[in-house]
């Protein structure tokens, strides 16, 4: 159902309490506003932020019948509901599954998207060699560092920067 976006959680919480209180919460199986796990680099730290997979969509699995269609009609916050003005239009099973598959891979996958290559030509944005352009000779999305080789006194000098520290030369 399509939601006020920003409010996901307030209406998954007012439709829970609306259902309780209507006695048909053994109708209604699992709600759910489908959230992303999304690392970065803030300030040289890995930081891993929960996403919202769909803004403005809240899920919800149930035995769906008039007194149910109601209460989520009729829920503070929801906008419409996808599908006719009768009946909404299920998740089928598949798409169900290939939701929480991407869910889980980003709470498995806490490694960090690196958006260079060994290779790329950068230029280093802070610190003491701030200005000086290098190859990126390694890459550690672990960490969210890249070593770059720079040009020092005519030879190669390896340097090892946050990966927010440089960017990349066209």
């Amino acid at each position: 159902m399509s939601v006020t976006s920003g409010q996901e959680a307030l209406v998954i919480e007012n439709l829970q309490e609306r259902i309780n209180k209507q006695g048909l919460s053994e109708d209604v199986i699992d709600y759910l506003c489908p959230m992303i796990n999304e690392t970065s680099i803030k300030k040289g730290e890995k930081v891993i932020r929960q996403k919202k997979l769909y803004p403005g969509y809240v899920f919800f699995k149930s035995r769906m019948n008039d007194k149910i269609w109601y209460v989520v009609r009729n829920t503070p916050g929801v906008r419409l509901i996808v599908g006719a003005e009768t009946k909404p239009i299920p998740l089928s099973e598949q798409e169900y599954q290939d939701m929480m598959r991407q869910i889980t891979q980003s709470q498995e996958r806490s490694e960090l998207n690196i958006p260079y290559k060994i290779g790329d030509v950068v230029l280093l944005k802070h610190g003491d060699f701030k200005g000086m352009k290098g190859n990126i000779k390694e890459l550690d999305p672990e960490k969210g560092m890249v070593v770059v080789n720079i040009e020092m006194l005519g030879r190669l000098t390896p340097v090892a920067i946050s990966i927010d520290q440089v960017e990349l030369v066209n």
